[in-house]
């Protein structure tokens, strides 16, 4: 019986232990005038602004509440101000949460996985052929089950062992059939994403199943991988044959350039003179940096990126446009991950690879908010939508019974026929994609539709459905709060009211006072000779514009002056300057570049700054008083209740973290 009580005493330990642990965020830490603030909220700012804390004593538990607490009857100050009705601050808070939900409102999980596949990919070239079977995605169904039909066909004949080459040469319907099928060597972003997939997932010698693709069904064999050459930026010098100009060949006016070259004609110039690529030939013949696939010659960028030397050049190698010289201006490998991360982002986001983060996020949007959507265009869409959608011109005509007929819900909100059209009606003015038919432009449409609503709805909600979300917005709203009514209690008050400022300036001038001053003339010289000039000048006299005009000759700057009265202790004086009236000796540290000459005027000692000269000081010491006021009355009157038992808790909390 001892040991079954033993057993239960544990397990009730255990339940308590993680109830506690699971609920305290959520639980009642301080009421103010009847107002819960949860615990969860009071440990993350405290965990937040521990690292930034400059008082020691701000980090003990008690103290930092004492001003959450004052932090919390400051907001309502400002609530009960009616300050968040201003116009400025309204358009503050809607700027600002439009820029913060952007981050929120994608699968970022999604994005790093694309954003490492596309850099390791990056690191490896894939040579491959294909063989195409043609067809539009807003294909009729019929024109789609032939074309689909017709690359099984070839791919029975590629198992049966026909030579791929030969196949793609026969029934290949791309532009690259008369190659064989060849496309020659590419890495990422060089095709389309189904089709890099396809290429980077096949093993060398191996061939696909069917895929489609926008331009129709592929079937994608892998020749070789090679490891990547990075880019390069060249310049070239190119000919090619002239019709009209039988005297000279391409080939003998390019072998002509190349001895002159031999012969150490400036590559530049000769680009400029002689190139017919007319493009490039006005900057030296340079061409934007480049890698493998990056330019339509392979015979061209492979005699590029073999390129070793910076500064050497090839012989003359003919391409299909013409004849080229080429000269190696820079060599790019590949940069590390963490180089390459953020331009990678971007790329992705600008390619078609966002389409799986989209579709990615609904999938998990509708999985939150458990919804199922299946809708798809019918026959009434297509004849509402009429064939002017096809110029972006149709004009949406309401029906009363659109808005009762619902596609799709999310939680309590409905989505219906007239939505959509009225989706329609606007979206249709931004698309410039190009479609088969109106039914596939309908069907892009209707996708569009459901993925905004589902991202639009999450937006609005993400308060409620976001808690990192929440606590972020709700810190930079209420700090743009506060500063408001501390523009309004305290700054402003503090500069307006001069009479409060200069009574209390009288009495507390002896806080208000110079440093020895000195009234200087500093001059920075760029070498010993030019200080020795300069000092004999102010020796005898000689203005500073003269001096200047005397030094600074042929639009070179050999001297600096500045003068003015500054404070001995001044940061740009050397830190042995010696104070005395008249021109100093010149001086050089090591870690100043310029020799300094120091001509001191007057020489000032302290004394009590006038009531101009401390008015920024006696404007924030004044400040500091009226807040002091302020927040030592700010608890008159409220009702303030701290759970004790909670506060406990959250000590325990905050220690386990913090040690």
């Amino acid at each position: 019986m001892k040991s079954l009580n033993a057993v239960t005493g544990v397990l009730i330990f255990l339940a308590s232990f993680f109830t506690t642990a699971q609920d305290l965020e959520d639980r009642t830490l301080l009421t103010i005038d009847g107002k819960d603030y949860d615990a969860g909220t009071f440990m993350k700012v405290y965990l937040k602004n521990l690292d930034i804390v400059q008082d020691e004593s701000q980090k003990d538990v008690d103290n930092y509440l004492d001003l959450y607490v004052k932090y919390r009857l400051k907001l309502q100050q400002a609530y009960d101000m009616n300050l968040q009705d201003d116009e400025e601050y309204q358009k503050e808070l809607k700027n600002y949460r439009s820029s913060l939900s952007q981050s929120y409102l994608t699968d970022t999980e999604v994005t790093d996985q694309l954003v490492r596949e596309v850099y390791d990919r990056s690191l490896e070239e894939v040579n491959a052929s294909h063989i195409l079977v043609q067809v539009g995605r807003g294909a009729e169904p019929a024109d789609t089950l032939e074309a689909y039909k017709k690359i099984l066909d070839i791919k029975k004949e590629l198992d049966a062992g026909a030579d791929f080459a030969k196949v793609a040469r026969e029934k290949s319907e791309g532009p690259s059939a008369g190659n064989a099928g060849e496309l020659g060597w590419f890495g990422p972003f060089r095709m389309v994403y189904q089709f890099e997939d396809a290429a980077y997932e096949t093993e060398v010698g191996e061939y696909t199943d069917p895929f489609r693709t926008d331009f129709g069904y592929h079937i994608l064999k892998v020749n070789d991988r090679r490891k990547s050459r990075g880019e390069v930026t060249v310049a070239h010098i190119m000919t090619f044959d002239r019709p009209a100009d039988s005297t000279k060949t391409a080939e003998t006016r390019i072998r002509d350039i190349y001895k002159q070259l031999e012969d150490g004609k400036s590559f530049e110039e000769m680009a400029r003179e002689f190139s017919d690529d007319l493009r490039t030939a006005k900057d030296g013949g340079k061409l934007q940096r480049f890698g493998s696939g990056g330019l339509n010659s392979p015979i061209f960028v492979d005699a590029a990126l073999e390129m070793d030397e910076i500064g050497s050049y090839t012989e003359p190698i003919k391409s299909k446009y013409g004849w080229h010289i080429i000269k190696l201006l820079e060599k790019h490998p590949p940069k590390s991950f963490e180089q390459q991360e953020k331009q990678l982002r971007q790329q992705i986001t600008k390619s078609p690879r966002a389409r799986k983060i989209t579709q990615s996020f609904i999938k998990k949007l509708q999985d939150r908010y458990n919804a199922k959507v299946d809708v798809k265009v019918d026959g009434e869409m297509l004849q509402t939508v009429g064939d002017s959608i096809m110029q972006r011109s149709w004009k949406y005509k309401p029906l009363p019974e659109h808005a009762q007929k619902q596609l799709f819900s999310i939680q309590n909100k409905s989505y219906t026929v007239k939505d959509f059209y009225q989706f329609v009606e606007e979206r249709q003015k931004k698309d410039f994609q190009q479609y088969d038919n109106k039914r596939e432009k309908v069907e892009s449409l209707l996708d569009a539709f459901v993925e905004t609503s589902f991202i639009n709805y999450y937006d609005e909600n993400l308060e409620r459905d976001n808690k990192d979300f929440a606590f972020i917005y709700s810190e930079f709203k209420e700090g743009i709060l506060l500063f408001n009514l501390m523009e309004k209690k305290i700054w402003g008050k503090a500069k307006e009211d001069t009479v409060a400022l200069k009574k209390y300036y009288e009495s507390n001038k002896e806080r208000y006072q110079w440093k020895r001053r000195i009234d200087i003339i500093l001059t920075q010289n760029t070498s010993k000779e030019t200080a020795e000039q300069v000092q004999e000048l102010l020796r005898k006299g000689v203005e500073i514009d003269s001096i200047k005009a005397q030094i600074n000759l042929d639009g070179r700057t050999k001297t600096i002056i500045s003068s003015g009265t500054v404070e001995e202790d001044y940061s740009r004086l050397p830190e042995d300057f010696e104070i005395k009236t008249g021109v100093s000796k010149i001086y050089h540290e090591k870690e100043d570049s310029f020799y300094k000459v120091i001509m001191v005027n007057e020489i000032m000692e302290p004394s009590i700054k006038t009531f101009d000269e401390a008015i920024g000081a006696v404007i924030n010491d004044y400040q500091q008083v009226l807040e002091k006021e302020w927040e030592s009355s700010l608890k008159e009157g409220h009702d303030i209740k701290i759970n004790k038992r909670t506060l406990k808790k959250v000590k325990k909390e905050l220690a386990a973290k913090t040690d």
